[in-house]
């Protein structure tokens, strides 16, 4: 896929079951000291996203690797903003080159109890006015996912959670679905600002982009 200049979009496959410890000095990484208890599967995803953005980084020319703020987001080195997503041994990685945020999203096709789970604590009336009261799980992933996206982007601005029902659906289009925040995140982010969320499957999952110019 053709990126524009001081853009990079990865996207990698990783098996879970091959997983071990050694591999994060293989691949000339020091296993962060927060993941000392965690499971082999969150051992394994971290290792996945943070190998992929060192080669993004590679690519773009960026000096320096990739940090972890207190919150769990990804510090990214100066002049670099991006974003780390993973879905069921699929990993991507988009960073940009300036002050543009990016949110990267992927996420499986709902089986039908993830569907259940989303229609009840993500969708909000304002959603299944357009989606309807029991979406397809299509439907149902794509507004999931897009909210993650436009967290993801939005997070770096804000510097705080906020919920799925801070925004709602108001348009899907063939190419994605647009956002309207239902609740001010602060005075620079008001309640009915508009963002426009890329999307597009891919092997039976959903990449949903989201990018918030300055």
């Amino acid at each position: 896929m053709a990126q524009p200049a001081g853009r990079c979009l990865l996207f990698a496959r990783y098996d879970i079951s091959l997983y071990k410890d050694s591999d994060y000095p293989e691949a000339g990484l020091e296993l962060p000291e927060f993941l000392s208890r965690a499971v082999a599967k969150r051992r394994g995803e971290f290792l996945a996203g943070r190998a992929l953005a060192q080669a993004a980084l590679s690519r773009l020319g960026a000096q320096g690797g990739v940090g972890r703020d207190d919150k769990g987001a990804p510090l990214w080195p100066e002049g670099v903003q991006g974003s780390i997503s993973h879905s069921h041994g699929c990993v991507g990685v988009w960073l940009g080159q300036g002050t543009t945020t990016l949110g990267l999203d992927i996420e499986a096709l709902a089986d039908p109890r993830a569907t259940r789970a989303i229609c009840h604590s993500v969708l909000t009336p304002g959603d299944t006015a357009l989606t309807g009261q029991t979406p397809e799980p299509a439907v149902a992933t794509a507004v999931f996912s897009a909210k993650e996206a436009l967290y993801k982007a939005l997070f770096p601005r804000v510097g705080r959670f906020f919920g799925f029902d801070h925004a709602e659906t108001v348009e899907i289009r063939p190419d994605g679905l647009v956002l309207r925040l239902t609740k001010p995140l602060s005075t620079d982010w008001p309640a009915g600002r508009d963002f426009a969320i890329a999307q597009h499957w891919r092997a039976g999952k959903i990449i949903s982009q989201c990018e918030i110019a300055s």
